[in-house]
């Protein structure tokens, strides 16, 4: 008996020695490999631009940034916003299709953490040393737009990061633009709110991502009163654009004052003491002939532009056929096949960054139809084109004609 009770006593003790080492292997840090294992296990990942993790279970949206640079950079895009779904009142200015403001945007690792941070290209020291650079990006600020922790890191050094909340943030300023425009104080509702898990789109060079947005008010203004089914209850959907800085080789080109061009300005704080500090870039598509000596060439590439399969027919027809004279300036210029214009693809979003695009736009009343670009602010150079058509233009045309 005796024997027997110290037999399972040491087997006990055994017991606990071998749970207890256990337990003690389960503490132990797990590598990072095993633990960007672990995060990515049973998610959706689709390559492009960045690799994007779709976790549709918890309506989750993670990119894979590049491993950190010295400065701590883990990439550097442009970055776009449009409203895919607006709010249809022209005294807003809240359309189908309107875009936000066009910015460099860099992922920058600071500690256990990623923080997304708008650059300042504004002021720069092109011409000047790396010193000359450095005191220009010290003496104006940038913008910290967004932040939160790593996930876990790839086994290249990759960060794991969960942009959900980056998504679903008033990154237009929907809120402010509806106080401005006397329709209410209203505020996000971020329960309301959430990452579009079916709306990820990733291609070589940008990533296409969206949320649908709530936003809460009591007191709502008349547009809205008049639009919306429960005018307290704003829900749009905000679409964001990442894409790929563009290749070298395009040569920027200031605006003469003679030629009524859109550009925007930039101070270089190298510039010479005998040329101006502040220059106008010309926004401008990089067109380039095959034979550049030439007077009259091909192109390299050519300028296309996409109408939105929205507009009906014979408005579409006639959207094309207009747009296309344009191709006739370019000959008269010496570029030969330069403009062309065709319908945008079926199944291909008129806010993706590979196609400039003319949009068909309702509203509740009539309005302005107008241009944007998605241009690089380092040089000018225009990514994409922009142009939103409201849908009622053609019936105050044809009003306008008949009482003529």
């Amino acid at each position: 008996m005796g024997n027997r009770f110290m037999t399972l006593l040491i087997a006990g003790a055994g017991a606990l020695v071998i749970a207890g080492s256990a337990f003690a292997a389960d503490k132990t840090p797990a590598k990072p490999v095993d633990k960007f294992v672990q995060a990515t296990a049973g998610l959706e990942r689709k390559e492009g631009l960045v690799p994007v993790f779709i976790d549709r279970t918890d309506g989750k949206v993670l990119l894979l940034l590049p491993k950190p640079g010295a400065d701590g950079i883990a990439g550097r895009y442009l970055y776009q916003t449009y409203l895919r779904a607006g709010l249809g009142s022209n005294p807003t200015g809240l359309d189908r299709s309107a875009p936000g403001d066009t910015q460099i945007i860099a992922f920058r690792k600071v500690g256990g953490k990623v923080v997304a941070q708008f650059e300042n290209w504004g002021f720069s020291a092109a011409r000047g040393s790396a010193d000359e650079r450095q005191a220009v990006a010290e003496s104006f600020p940038i913008s910290s737009v967004w932040s939160n922790v790593v996930e876990a890191e790839g086994p290249d050094g990759a960060l794991l990061v969960d942009v959900t909340s980056f998504l679903t943030r008033d990154a237009q300023g929907i809120a402010r633009t509806l106080k401005r425009s006397r329709q209410g104080d209203f505020r996000l509702n971020d329960g309301l709110s959430y990452a579009d898990t079916g709306a990820v789109h990733a291609f070589p060079k940008n990533i296409e991502l969206e949320a649908v947005q709530t936003f809460v008010g009591d007191e709502p203004g008349g547009e809205v009163r008049g639009i919306v089914p429960d005018p307290r209850n704003v829900t749009l959907v905000l679409h964001h654009s990442l894409v790929a800085l563009p290749e070298p080789g395009y040569q920027p080109r200031q605006n003469d004052p003679r030629v009524g061009v859109i550009d925007h300005t930039v101070a270089d704080y190298s510039a010479p003491l005998d040329e101006p500090l502040v220059h106008r870039l010309v926004h401008r598509f990089r067109l380039e002939k095959t034979d550049p000596t030439a007077a009259r060439s091909p192109v390299k590439k050519p300028i296309v532009f996409y109408v939105d399969r929205a507009a009906p027919e014979p408005v579409r027809s006639a959207l094309m056929d207009g747009a296309r004279w344009w191709a006739q300036a370019f000959e008269a210029a010496g570029f030969i096949d330069a403009f062309k214009v065709e319908v945008l693809p079926d199944g291909v979003s008129p806010l993706d960054a590979r196609y400039s695009v003319v949009n068909w736009v309702h509203r509740q009343t009539r309005g302005w139809s107008y241009g944007h670009a998605v241009v690089d602010p380092r040089t000018g150079e225009i990514i994409k084109g922009d142009v939103l058509l409201g849908s009622q233009r053609i019936r105050q045309d044809r009003l306008i004609f008949e009482g003529l």
